[in-house]
């Protein structure tokens, strides 16, 4: 009687893996179904973005714009869903690609207008002054004959025109794009600091906050009346501005600048400065280094 039993059970075994394998195998059937009719739909050419579409740009192009959103959006996932698909294109990617070509970008978003056209929304970098790769040459004094050669005269020989090359800074000391060459003081002038092999996306200081913070006190001069010129940063932490009038006023950021601030128009309130400009002060240099204690050498 046994037997009979055993093999009854055998049999109720069998059936339910035979029916649990069958369970199985229509599930992963119904899967791939379910995978290649999605895989399909997402090839659709009415749901692949084609268009990249630019707004906010002034130089940065849509031609540009699109050339690169194209290329990343080439290709698919574990190809079976391409990537310009517009329900599921990278879009985090696509806007950290874009910052990371552009520097010139400042903020960007991007949204979809139809299933077939993203729009990209940029707000651009205003150039707020100038980082130079190197430092501005010095006039020459020469002694010439006059052309009867019965006497001699000085004659001042211009700075050769050793400018290097020039990039805008936006307001948070960001490099962003090369400057073209041209004169004046439009912009302060920012030396030191940065790599002139690849300065672009550099910033000048250690952070943002830092360099508005030295970008303050350059105004913070300019508003008590000194003319500076450009600035010399070191990687010590120290700087110079070089001022109008051939002057140098050397400080650090060992105190905050606005104390540092603070000391120098205290400075400039004492009588020994009364008897020249502010824009072109009678100073060989003014140290602020040592925090209240202030030196300074009059020409």
């Amino acid at each position: 009687m046994s037997a009979p039993h055993s093999f009854q059970r055998d049999e109720i075994i069998r059936k339910k893996r035979n029916k649990r394998l069958l369970k199985y195998g229509l599930l992963f059937l119904s899967f791939i179904v379910v995978i290649a009719l999605l895989s399909y739909i997402s090839h659709l050419k009415s749901l692949r973005v084609s268009t990249i579409e630019l707004e906010g740009g002034v130089l940065v192009t849509q031609k540009d714009i699109s050339a690169e959103s194209l290329e990343l959006l080439s290709g698919s996932y574990l190809w079976l869903f391409p990537r310009d698909n517009s329900l599921i294109y990278p879009k985090t990617e696509l806007e950290k690609k874009l910052r990371e070509k552009f520097k010139r970008i400042d903020r960007i978003s991007i949204s979809s207008k139809n299933p077939t056209t993203i729009v990209v929304t940029i707000t651009e970098r205003q150039a707020k002054s100038l980082w130079c790769d190197t430092l501005p040459g010095k006039a020459e004094v020469r002694t010439i004959q006059t052309e009867d050669a019965s006497t001699t005269e000085q004659v001042i020989i211009p700075p050769r025109n050793n400018q290097g090359t020039c990039y805008f800074m936006d307001d948070n000391g960001m490099i962003f794009t090369e400057a073209p060459q041209f004169s004046g003081d439009a912009y302060f002038k920012y030396y030191g600091l940065v790599s002139s092999s690849s300065p672009i996306g550099s910033i000048y200081t250690a952070s943002s906050t830092a360099f508005r913070t030295l970008a303050d006190f350059v105004t913070r001069m300019q508003r008590i009346g000194i003319d500076p010129e450009y600035l010399v940063g070191t990687p010590n932490g120290e700087y110079t501005v070089f001022i109008s009038g051939g002057g140098k006023i050397y400080f650090d950021v060992t105190e905050p600048l606005s104390k540092t601030g603070d000391n120098l128009e205290a400075l400039l309130r004492a009588p020994v400065f009364a008897t020249g400009t502010r824009s072109h002060m009678p100073v060989d240099y003014i140290d602020l280094r040592f925090g209240n204690k202030l030196f300074y050498k009059l020409k």
